[in-house]
């Protein structure tokens, strides 16, 4: 899974059209994001309290920190298991850019991919 940065304004904005009683078909149209990312702004602000009657004015900085933080995966040290697998090659990469080794010319990037 890719990361994408979830903005204050995409989650404030998905909540806004659900409230309004808009489908989340709509809302996520709306607010140009993704109909199964619509749902999960929503379930994780759900599950924080907020129901659909309450109106727009209930939305306020704690419930979208709580609806960020729900749906933003886990990342120990801002890191995901790409980084972790790569830190464990991290001798030997750097040994391949360098040319560490007899008579060896540094490798490219793309070659390093390669190999790895």
């Amino acid at each position: 899974m890719g990361f994408r940065e979830v903005t204050v304004i995409e989650v404030r904005e998905v909540l806004r059209g659900w409230l309004e009683g808009a489908g989340l078909r709509t809302v996520a149209e709306r607010a140009g994001v993704d109909r199964k990312t619509a749902r999960r702004y929503v379930q994780a602000a759900q599950a924080a309290g907020l129901e659909r009657e309450a109106g727009f004015a209930v939305v306020d900085d704690e419930l979208v920190a709580a609806v960020v933080s729900a749906v933003r995966p886990a990342r120990p040290n801002g890191h995901g298991a790409g980084w972790d697998a790569l830190e464990a090659q991290r001798g030997q990469i750097q040994a391949w850019l360098a040319g560490d080794g007899k008579d060896a010319k540094p490798l490219s990037v793309v070659k390093v991919h390669e190999l790895l």
